[in-house]
Order: structure tokens, then C-alpha cells, then sequence
């Protein structure tokens, strides 16, 4: 079934809370830049388009074309303001902002089957002037909140789906199912056997190639490639050096011992660190540590031989916040067949593919891996300071029984003023719902036990902290 609703991203943020509500109601939705041109959608041949725009306008950039396309349209947010002024209305002043009021739904509008209204918190929403072929089918006092074209099925709400919001994921139902005409089809198995078969769609009978760093998002791509190609895909997995502890005994012992696929290990930690060192700018780093990738992953291309595609674990919080891209290994295509997914939903999906649960934990980690952690140049000293004081502080928040409840916990690395001071070891432990992520409230026992132990396990370590400061949903967490 190919049923899927078009998401035009005009804030991450709302892009990501509609797309998951959505395909918690087995919706499939996919995410796409929000100057998407009107060619480009009908070649994905969605049911309807979603405008997901924050609190400000922001869908300036849209292509007027995709509103005469004829599919149904539904904006939310600064989205609905913009949509307005596209169908010939005005956007006049700020009537909520940041208040609760009291919404009154027009009970003949489909957006709205099975609602009764009730009050709302209300971010933003300013009177909108309506054209004689719009109509007001919500309102918050005199301000029209929502509203629907007569001759198009075409709606604004100058509503945001909030992280537990029943209903708005209950409008965005009613606006998939009831208007669109999608079929709730979207799963695990579906994905799978859809990924599966873009994949052998894409080799053929040729060879894939898929560059494995030992995280989540990478591991599961390479599962579902094997799925599809078998001793067809070649995997390669690169130890810089900069992996958390057993990272790469536990990477290997599933992937090329335990299910038997064909994994070129590389050993380069000394190109990494010797590339390093010196360098204390996070960026400089990050750059460093690419170019020794790309160099050595050059040299494996041309000993193993030619290949049709290559496999990449892009995932969609890269898409919306922006991440590393794959090393590209020369011209071939690139599959990615994570691309759709949240972090969530990857960890879900290799669940379902049979991944251990002491990779199925795997964390968020940075680009250039630990040594974006240590604050100052990278030693090999430092790293297994670093490592040691990482695994620890993981250790004790599994013993807790909290690893589930967190979104990530890792330790960072600062060396003290003056000669031969020893060392910081900064704990950060942050939660979060879908929106800003906060420091976790750890309890006393935990952080007590923690710091104990690395300061008897780790002698350069003379300080341990935790970090309370919030973040955004993922700028701000990594110390960058």
C-alpha cells in the first residue's frame, strides 16, 4: 500500500510532533522540506499535504502551486496564519498568545468528529480576515482559530499538537483518515518489508556496502540489508579509538560472530589519535576526524572490489537537526533505509529484527565519538579516563532501573588549570517528552555511588559534577 500523508516541515519541532502522532495512528506520514515544489509532490503521490509550522509564520517559501493540486490540505500553527494570506485573507493582531481559552469546534466539520471542544492553552493566534470562500470551523472568543475553504478541501488551525495531546492527535486522525482516505497500515513488519524490498529492488543481484560505526542507526540499516541481500552486503567497521567502552567487542560479537555476516574490521586508532593530537576545537576535530574516515575508508574501497550501492544510516532527527552526513563510498547510490524514522522508532524496529539489548541501548553519540567529550586535547590517557568514568556512570543508571525513563547519560571530560592538576568529570543525564530536554533529578544513592567509584577507579579524576543546565530537543545536550 503506498497511502501516506506529505508533512511540509516548516519547524522541526512541528514537523516531528505531527509525524509521530501520526504514525502512532498507523498513519504513514513522511517528512519534506517545505519548499517541496508541486512537481516533486505529485511525483510521491501523497493523499494530503500537512503544513507543520511553529509559532511563527514560516511557510513563506512554500510553492503556491501544491494548494491547486486538488489534495487535501491542513495547516497547523504559524503554517494556518501563512495559509490564510495564500488564500486571499489577512493575517490582523495577536489575540492569545501564551493563554488558556475556551474553543468552540464547528461539530459539522470532519477535522472534528468525535470532539466537543473545552479549553486550550493557546500559543499564538491572531484575527484572521477571512476571504468569502473561507469560513470560520473554530473559535476561541471573536478570534477565529480555525478555518476551512468552501470549494477545496483546504483547513487552517492556528493550533500546535503539544507532546501529550489527545486531541490533536485525534484532529490529525480525522484529518488522514476521514478527508485523505488513508488506510492505517503503518508498522513494524510493513516497514521492514518495505525497506527490505527497496533495498533488493535497488542492488539487484549486485553487492552493497554499508560503513558500520557501531551505533544504532547504522547497526539496524545494516540488519534490514541483510535481511534483503544475505553474503551480498559487506560491511566495515572502523575503530577509531573514540568508542565508549566494549563498544566494538559487542558490535562484533553479534554482527559478523552471532548472525555471520561479512564484517572487514579496521583497526586505526593510531591514525585517529595521532591526527588529533594537538587539537582542542571541537570543529577542528570534527574535521580531523572525517578526513582520517574518508582516507581510510578510500583505501578499503579499492581491496574489496566493486560494489552497486552503498548502505547509510541516515535517520530523520538527522534530516531535522542536522547531522553527519555518510562517507560516501565513490558515486554509488545511497540507500538509506532509516531515513523515515525517529530514534524511537529505529530502536523499535531492531527489537522487531532480533538486536541485542545491549545494542539496542546505544545513545546518541557525536560525530568524532569521545573525543567531543573531552574538553582540550585528546590523549590516549584521557580517553580511557573517559571511558572508564562513562561506563561507570552507565552502569550504575542501569542498576537503577532508569536507562529505559532517560533520553541520554554520558560523562564529559576538563582537564583542571595547572600543570599536573588532574581532572573534571562533568555527569549529564537529561529526560525529555518531545520537547526541551531537561536534567534528569537522579536519585542521591546513584550519583553518591557514581562519583565514588570513579574517584577510586580513575586517579587523574579530582572533581565529579552534574550538569543541570536544560537544552533544546537535541542542540545544547552534547557539550559543542
Amino acid at each position: 500500500m503506498r497511502d501516506v500523508v506529505l508533512v511540509l516541515n516548516f519547524d522541526a519541532e512541528a514537523s516531528r510532533a505531527v509525524t509521530r502522532k501520526l504514525r502512532a495512528e498507523r498513519v504513514f506520514c513522511r517528512i519534506v522540506p517545505g519548499s517541496i515544489s508541486a512537481e516533486e509532490i505529485l511525483r510521491q503521490e501523497p493523499l494530503g499535504l500537512l503544513l507543520a509550522g511553529g509559532t511563527e509564520g514560516g511557510a513563506e517559501k512554500m510553492d503556491e502551486g501544491a494548494l491547486q493540486l486538488g489534495l487535501p490540505v491542513l495547516a497547523l500553527g504559524g503554517a494556518a496564519r501563512t495559509l490564510a494570506g495564500k488564500i486571499g485573507g489577512s493575517v490582523g493582531e495577536t489575540a492569545f498568545c501564551g493563554a488558556v481559552a475556551g474553543l468552540c469546534y464547528d461539530a459539522e466539520c470532519p477535522l472534528f468528529q468525535g470532539l466537543e471542544g473545552g479549553e486550550r492553552m493557546l500559543s499564538c493566534v491572531r484575527h484572521l480576515s477571512l476571504p468569502e470562500n473561507a469560513q470560520a470551523i473554530c473559535r476561541a472568543g471573536d478570534a477565529a482559530v480555525g478555518f476551512a475553504c468552501q470549494d477545496a478541501p483546504v483547513f487552517g488551525l492556528q493550533l500546535e499538537a503539544e507532546p501529550n495531546d489527545p486531541e490533536a492527535a485525534r484532529i490529525l486522525r480525522n484529518f488522514a483518515l476521514n478527508i485523505c482516505g488513508c488506510t492505517p497500515w503503518w508498522d513494524d513488519d510493513a516497514f521492514v518489508a518495505r525497506a527490505t524490498e527497496e533495498i533488493g529492488r535497488t542492488v539487484g543481484e549486485g553487492r552493497a556496502v554499508c560503513v558500520m560505526t557501531g551505533g544504532l542507526d547504522t547497526g539496524v540499516s545494516a540488519l534490514l540489508a541483510f535481511k534483503a541481500l544475505g553474503s551480498r552486503l559487506q560491511g566495515v567497521f572502523v575503530d577509531t579509538g573514540l568508542l565508549r567502552e566494549n563498544e566494538s567487542e559487542d558490535f562484533l560479537g553479534f554482527y559478523r560472530d552471532a548472525l555471520g555476516m561479512n564484517v572487514t574490521f579496521v583497526d586505526a586508532k593510531e591514525r585517529f589519535l595521532s591526527a588529533l593530537l594537538g587539537v582542542r576545537d571541537p570543529e577542528e576535530k570534527k574535521r580531523r576526524v572525517a578526513d582520517v574516515m574518508d582516507q581510510v575508508l578510500s583505501e578499503q574501497w579499492k581491496n574489496m572490489g566493486p560494489f552497486d550501492a552503498q548502505i547509510s544510516g541516515l535517520c530523520c532527527n538527522d534530516l531535522l537537526y542536522g547531522g553527519a552526513q555518510p562517507c560516501r563510498a565513490g558515486n554509488l547510490p545511497v540507500i538509506e533505509p532509516v531515513r523515515e524514522l525517529f530514534k524511537d522508532e529505529i530502536r523499535r524496529v531492531g527489537d522487531f529484527l532480533g538486536l541485542p539489548s545491549e545494542l539496542l541501548s546505544r545513545q546518541p553519540f557525536p560525530d568524532a565519538g569521545l573525543a567531543l567529550r573531552i574538553l582540550g586535547e585528546v590523549t590516549e590517557e584521557r580517553l580511557e579516563t573517559l571511558r572508564t568514568a562513562d561506563a561507570i556512570f552507565r552502569a550504575e543508571i542501569v542498576k537503577a532501573g532508569l536507562n529505559r525513563r532517560l533520553w541520554q547519560y554520558f560523562a564529559v571530560y576538563s582537564p583542571m588549570p595547572g600543570e599536573d592538576a588532574g581532572c573534571v568529570i562533568c555527569l549529564r543525564a537529561v529526560q525529555t517528552g518531545g520537547g526541551p530536554a531537561h536534567a534528569a533529578r537522579l536519585p542521591y544513592d546513584l550519583a553518591e555511588e557514581a562519583v565514588e567509584r570513579i574517584l577510586r577507579e580513575c586517579g587523574e579524576v579530582r572533581r565529579v559534577v552534574y550538569d543541570l543546565t536544560p537544552s533544546a530537543h537535541y542542540a545544547g545536550i552534547e557539550w559543542q
